[in-house]
């Protein structure tokens, strides 16, 4: 493996979370040649030690070079090119999300998806999965009605996060936001990043001219990943007149085009950027602000919301980006030291043992602060701190998303929220 020969060895980046569960791994072993280049949470810690050439740009870079036809470059990568997502949207996961209140997910054109992986992948000489030869017209459906502000829920969340995702809406409702859902495919995400450059940013920006197509402004994210990705794909374009003249390039080949009119912003950012907090207190229902009274919880802060700092308008927020949404449900609010460092989530895809002890220490963290809940804003965090808990820790302790706190307080019901409150009766 090599190693980075312009690193400092300063080792200011040892605090990065896979580090901190596997001293072999993470952003300083991989510039020093001995750790894995997957091993990297792309939680951009690092990148703001070392913002000109960060451990993580130079995992990224490796895998570019050294792993571009390994199988964890390849799988994910035929996936996106099957669904247009991670997951596969299927009939019976439509119908329990009807059943449960949430709409029918609008698929991604895999076709139009499709061809642009081709088309890229093409020109390395990568093995391709067969499509369909004809390419449909790229014209959204008619029943698409123009608006400012579009609903981006990326693959996770409509596939398993649906407790988010419907509180998320119901929210919005309350708070009479109008918005569109379109047939976006993945964000991109790391896994065409680790591709290429062109890739991801060809993919990204297919997401946000189909948004731009439509008149949309913004794009309102759940996931942290989603968020990260769109707004960095966003503001190399705008940056680099040469990429964004690339990438329309195979955009045209689809009718498409990006100008880069687009904001995109986690639901978080968006409530607290439009000062719609005042609008969300004037609609508590007092009974269930007396209830949130006597639970006491700590919060993740999703990492790609607010690093980069270069290219996260509120990064100087911190924790502030989901406690000054919460504190006036009066919800106690309990500090704890990894609030800003990464859950370990997106290590579960290559060592889920590596990525069970990142989450361990968080939550042995908040155990010892006698916490009855961890409170969310990102999708992948909930599958350490949720789906996997009970992997890593007899404990028992809840998590809920920070909608879900927000459209309790406005009157919603909630199982989770209801037994803390019985639990905390009880003598």
């Amino acid at each position: 493996m090599r190693y980075y020969e312009n690193c400092d060895k300063c080792k200011k980046c040892f605090p990065c979370p896979v580090t901190n569960g596997d001293k072999n791994q993470g952003a300083y072993p991989i510039t020093q040649g001995y750790g894995d280049v997957w091993y990297c949470a792309n939680c951009f810690y690092c990148e703001d030690i070392c913002p000109d050439y960060s451990p993580r740009q130079y995992a990224i870079d490796l895998r570019r070079t050294t792993q571009q036809f390994s199988e964890r470059t390849i799988e994910p990568i035929k996936k996106l090119r099957k669904y247009g997502l991670l997951f596969d949207i299927t009939k019976s996961l439509d119908e329990y999300r009807l059943d449960i209140g949430l709409p029918s997910i609008l698929k991604p054109n895999v076709i139009e998806v499709n061809f642009l992986y081709q088309t890229i992948l093409d020109e390395k000489s990568l093995p391709l999965v067969k499509i369909q030869k004809k390419l449909v017209s790229s014209k959204l459906e008619k029943n698409h009605k123009k608006g400012k502000i579009a609903l981006f829920l990326g693959c996770l969340i409509p596939y398993r996060v649906q407790d988010y995702e419907l509180s998320a809406r119901n929210l919005l409702k309350k708070l009479d936001i109008e918005y569109l859902d379109l047939p976006f495919s993945c964000c991109g995400s790391v896994m065409t990043e680790s591709q290429s450059e062109e890739l991801w940013l060809t993919i990204g920006a297919y997401n946000l001219a189909i948004a731009e197509q439509l008149d949309v402004k913004t794009i309102i994210t759940l996931c942290g990943g989603c968020t990260g990705n769109l707004r960095r794909i966003n503001d190399v374009l705008l940056e680099n007149s040469n990429k964004l003249e690339k990438v329309n390039e195979h955009l045209s080949k689809i009718s498409k085009s990006y100008s880069g009119k687009i904001t995109v912003k986690h639901l978080s950012e968006f409530l607290l950027d439009n000062k719609i907090t005042n609008d969300i207190q004037h609609l508590f229902n007092p009974s269930k602000i007396e209830n949130l009274k006597q639970i006491s919880a700590g919060v993740q802060i999703p990492c790609q919301v607010i690093r980069p700092e270069k290219q996260s308008p509120n990064s100087h927020l911190k924790t502030k980006l989901l406690t000054d949404l919460l504190k006036s449900t009066q919800i106690n609010l309990v500090k704890y030291p990894y609030e800003l460092l990464c859950c370990g989530s997106s290590i579960l895809a290559y060592d889920e043992q590596l990525a069970y002890k990142i989450a361990k220490k968080r939550i042995d963290s908040l155990l010892k602060r006698n916490v009855d809940a961890l409170i969310l804003g990102c999708g992948n965090c909930s599958m350490n701190f949720s789906v996997h808990l009970s992997e890593y820790s007899t404990a028992r302790l809840a998590t809920l998303f920070f909608t879900e706190v927000l459209d309790y307080a406005l009157g919603s019901d909630n199982e989770r929220i209801n037994e803390l409150i019985t639990n905390r009766k009880i003598p």
